[in-house]
Formats: C-alpha cells, sequence, structure tokens
C-alpha cells in the first residue's frame, strides 16, 4: 500500500476510491488514517498535514468530508456523492419529518438556524442554542451529526474561536453548511433517477471493489446500509 504524503496525492486517492473513512471503521476498507504516516500528522502544514487536509479539502470543494459515510468521518469523491446522497438523505421533506414526530426538537432548531444564518460552527450552535460543551453541549453535536449523516448539512471549512481581545486562538474547528449551499454546480446532480436501494447497492460493491477482503455483511452493518 502506497503511503499518501501531499494534498494532491490524498485528493487523487480518494477520486480513485470513490470514498474513503478518516479513521479504520472495518479492516481492508480503506482509510487516512491506514494510508499516512502518524508523524505526518498535526504539524500544522497544509500540504503534507492529514488533519488540515480533511477541511482542506472540503473548503476547496474537492471533496465532501463530514459523518458522511453511515455517519462515520469520511470523504467522498464528487463522482460518487449523489450516490450516497440519495443512499442517505430522507425522501420526506424535513418539515413533514417535523410535523409527524420524526425529528428531535434540536435537529429542527438547529436546521432552522442554519437555514437562517448560513455557515456556522459547533460553537456558533451551541451559542445559539445556549448551552456549552458540558450543559446540552451533547445534544447539539449528535444533532449535527444526524444532520451530516442525513445530507443535509456538510463541513465548509474551519475558522478559530475569537478571545475577548479579537484574536484568534486554538486549533481551527470545523464549519457547517447545508448540502443545498454547498455542493459545486459542476457535480453530479443530486435529483439522480437513482433509487435508495440501488444507490445502498452501488455503495456496498465499491467498498467491496476497493476493499481487502472485505465481509459484505460486515459492511452493510458498518456503513447502516
Amino acid at each position: 500500500m502506497k503511503i499518501l504524503r501531499t494534498y494532491e496525492e490524498f485528493i487523487e486517492r480518494v477520486n480513485e476510491c470513490g470514498f474513503m473513512t478518516l479513521s479504520e471503521v472495518l479492516t481492508g476498507l480503506p482509510s487516512l488514517a491506514a494510508e499516512t504516516e502518524k508523524s505526518m500528522w498535526h504539524t500544522g502544514d497544509n500540504e503534507t498535514d492529514p488533519w488540515s487536509w480533511k477541511s482542506r479539502c472540503a473548503k476547496d470543494k474537492k471533496l465532501a468530508f463530514g459523518c458522511i459515510i453511515g455517519g462515520h468521518k469520511g470523504f467522498v469523491s464528487s463522482e460518487m456523492y449523489h450516490i450516497f446522497y440519495a443512499a442517505y438523505h430522507p425522501e420526506e421533506t424535513m418539515e413533514t419529518r417535523w410535523k409527524t414526530g420524526k425529528i428531535s426538537q434540536t435537529l429542527w432548531t438547529l436546521w432552522n438556524l442554519f437555514n437562517e444564518k448560513g455557515v456556522l460552527s459547533t460553537k456558533d450552535l451551541r451559542d445559539e442554542m445556549g448551552v456549552t460543551k458540558k450543559k446540552g453541549g451533547s445534544a447539539v453535536d449528535t444533532a449535527i451529526k444526524q444532520l451530516q449523516k442525513e445530507y443535509y448539512i456538510t463541513v465548509a471549512g474551519t475558522k478559530r474561536k475569537i478571545n475577548k481581545l479579537g484574536e484568534p486562538y486554538g486549533w481551527p474547528a470545523n464549519t457547517y453548511e447545508l448540502v443545498v449551499n454547498w455542493i459545486p454546480k459542476e457535480w453530479a446532480d443530486m435529483a439522480s433517477s437513482i433509487t435508495q436501494k440501488e444507490a445502498c447497492e452501488e455503495i456496498i460493491n465499491r467498498g467491496i471493489a476497493i476493499g481487502v477482503n472485505i465481509d459484505k455483511g460486515k459492511l452493510q452493518k458498518v456503513l447502516k446500509l
């Protein structure tokens, strides 16, 4: 297995696979952690640090990134994006799901915040909801993950926290945006004629093709398909 050493190699590899998880979720399935060296991570170098690649590829709109592979963090190529969208995005509208009691109050509130305010970070959302990481934050975090998993929102880039003096500090945090606003026009049309069943089958088949000794049943369970 070739070790990925540059941002360009990483983009090429994901486009070749169609999708890749951030860390290993199933032995034999490609992951960024397995295809890079530990010493490369968290150096802060945009070109050679895999930790920076995940947000950079979303900001550059080269790949989609987020909790978008069955709820696991990972990357999806432009070629495969409409297939993942068809597999994971609910057929009912968010409004219908809310009126029929299929989603939580927190998720409904976050959905409306994104529609109203656009690009938001986890901190922004906690502030808007009046919660902190330790008090009430877990429900917000769960809803953010669900919105990503169901292809309502996606990672759009990063931003750093600002202190009382207006100075940035800490590691950059992910920002999120509605998929309909983020997705590049040149990408495949999300309103594809592919059915959810067909999309699920195509993802499973691709996973088996790019993996090594992948068990179909285990893959379906891990990817929640």
